[in-house]
């Protein structure tokens, strides 16, 4: 009885967690479209000034905007997923790993697929350049968020300790009461009070360069969290924010801390981008 008990438990859980994700990131999913189609329009604009609409380079921009487009996305609803079940004590047994990572597979092979038809159809006709199966391979190359990437995402996150062991980092940024509290707690003995986005990304840069070893991956890490924090409250946040978490995703330990602050600040300029 004990075992039926808990596992309607978790599948009540789910799909509560589930709710939330479909809720929350139905308002993210309309807000990156419309930012990476005015990305795509500002470029052919730019590629129209300069006479080079209709070129390769312009095939090769249009894959790396929209292969942005699809990754974030596909971000955004790892993220709500993970969150709604970390609201909701979903158990990241292998059962809901693979589940997630099944979901997460399938959505980016969709995303994909309609971005092909959507090639084929373009109104420039770039496929007069680059034929479709050409552009698809192009494309598939800037998409993150493989099933390794996802599943290893899950697992820091499975493997985390669901109590509080006394390391949780609490922010305050742009004023003292706009909290972020990590572990759902403000007992921990480790606090870092950050009351400016400069000091927040201070103290983001200095975790980098301690925990991620010294070399040319640390560099391009550094340049774009460099370039994320001059782009703060700005439209292109969203941008570098996605430029930036492309380059980090092998380190999502050292990150974690501060996603809750990050997506906040990605929360509050895309409504600038649409």
């Amino acid at each position: 009885m004990a075992c039926i008990l808990q596992s309607m438990d978790q599948s009540e859980a789910i799909s509560k967690a589930r709710e939330f994700a479909d809720c929350s990131h139905g308002v993210e999913k309309r807000k990156l479209l419309r930012f990476f189609q005015s990305q795509l329009d500002e470029a052919r604009e730019r590629a129209a000034a300069l006479g080079t609409h209709l070129t390769g380079g312009m095939v090769k921009e249009t894959a790396r905007i929209e292969g942005e487009k699809i990754t974030a996305i596909l971000r955004s609803r790892l993220d709500r997923l993970i969150e709604g079940m970390t609201l909701h004590k979903v158990g990241l047994d292998d059962v809901v790993v693979h589940d997630v990572v099944r979901e997460i597979g399938l959505l980016r092979g969709d995303f994909i697929a309609e971005e092909g038809r959507t090639y084929g159809r373009d109104p420039l006709n770039l496929a007069r350049l680059v034929a479709q199966s050409s552009y698809l391979q192009m494309l598939e190359s800037e998409v993150g968020l493989g099933s390794d990437e996802v599943r290893s995402e899950i697992e820091r996150r499975r493997l985390m300790p669901d109590k509080n062991d006394g390391s949780t980092t609490i922010y305050n940024v742009q004023g003292d009461h706009a909290r972020w509290n990590v572990n759902s707690t403000d007992n921990s003995v480790n606090i870092i009070n950050t009351k400016s986005p400069e000091e927040f990304f201070a103290t983001l840069r200095g975790r980098i360069e301690s925990e991620v070893a010294e070399g040319d991956e640390r560099r391009k890490i550094i340049e774009a969290l460099t370039a994320l924090e001059g782009s703060h409250g700005k439209p292109s946040f969203a941008h570098r924010y996605t430029d930036f978490m492309a380059l980090a995703a092998n380190h999502m330990a050292v990150l974690l801390p501060f996603i809750p602050a990050l997506t906040e600040m990605l929360h509050k300029v895309l409504p600038l981008a649409s």
